[in-house]
């Protein structure tokens, strides 16, 4: 299990386990001189895809339009302007911000798939996962039915396809997050990736409890 900081809000983690991967992922690619087109969905303040993008990709940072202001200067402060574009996207809501003729090499999806029910998640990264070039990587992140957000969860015991409701008042309080939520165990995460028809590389989950996997597109 990865040591990652619980995080619910617009700004970026330190980085966790699973931004350790993808960044590995680049610098791979990178001495191999394969290219890596990321997206960022959803980048939040941009801090993330700057720090992917200094790994030495190009990022198509992905979020609503408000963000637009902080992503491009997070970029310019870390001295990777040119190699971020803000794609506005709200996830759940908008297009996803994928063409047929703008393959990507890498996917970063950060905890925004819980915000949205199973069955539109499912379909959501089905769609992220033929975006990808073949061997092409997706990255996911999703808040865990077992970490501090799952203590009197209502739909706790629900199955994963009808599981989506709010937090408990208390734990709603404490981290900030009035919307509805589905929470994951390692086991859902495995099943949600294993029915898009990706390959699984891996699944884990962190030391606070969230789930964590990567998939490549075959």
């Amino acid at each position: 299990m990865d040591s990652d900081v619980i995080h619910y809000g617009q700004t970026s983690p330190v980085t966790d386990g699973l931004e350790q991967l993808i960044l590995r992922e680049i610098s791979t690619r990178r001495r191999a001189n394969m290219s890596s087109l990321v997206l960022d969905l959803p980048c939040g303040d941009g801090l993330r895809a700057a720090e992917i993008a200094r790994a030495g990709a190009k990022v198509l940072a992905s979020d609503a339009e408000n963000h637009a202001d902080q992503v491009a200067g997070n970029a310019l402060a870390g001295d990777v302007r040119k190699q971020v574009d803000f794609v506005p996207c709200r996830l759940g809501l908008d297009p996803l911000p994928v063409k047929a003729n703008q393959p990507l090499d890498l996917v970063f999806c950060h905890y925004g798939l819980s915000f949205i029910p199973y069955a539109e998640t499912y379909k959501i990264l089905l769609t992220l996962l033929k975006s990808l070039r073949i061997g092409g990587k997706l990255f996911v992140a999703l808040h865990g039915l077992h970490s501090a957000l799952g203590e009197d969860y209502h739909d706790h015991d629900v199955p994963i396809e009808s599981r989506f409701c709010g937090l408990s008042p208390a734990v709603a309080k404490c981290y900030g997050i009035r919307k509805k939520i589905c929470l994951y165990s390692e086991r859902d995460l495995m099943r949600l990736l294993i029915t898009t028809g990706g390959g699984v590389l891996r699944t884990f989950t962190s030391t606070h409890g969230a789930v964590k996997g990567v998939m490549v597109r075959i």
